[in-house]
């Protein structure tokens, strides 16, 4: 494994693009309801996908139309909200 000065630009660059294109695809895949884990074992955190719907009303209307969306929540594992917080301790000096 190269250390992280010895990581071109492109290598780097065909990294994020293989990542995205996988997670893109695993969270299209996904049912709804479905927790999708980052890392291994949710080492890094979860997503979860859910559907929602909400109806939008116009003023002085009894009807609106109805749009479905899906919500992605992104829960951080322990560690990493643990290592989050303390960053913030350390700028903020708490």
């Amino acid at each position: 494994m190269k250390s992280k000065s010895q990581i071109t630009q492109k290598e780097l660059k065909q990294a994020y693009q293989i990542v995205t294109a996988d997670l893109f695809q695993r969270l299209v895949k996904a049912k709804t309801g479905k927790t999708i884990y980052l890392g291994t074992l949710g080492s890094f955190g979860s997503l979860k996908k859910t559907e929602h719907q909400m109806t939008s009303h116009l003023e002085g209307k009894s009807y609106g139309n109805t749009y479905a969306f899906y919500r992605v929540k992104f829960t951080p594992s322990s560690k990493l909200k643990q290592e989050l917080n303390q960053s913030l301790e350390k700028k903020y000096n708490r």
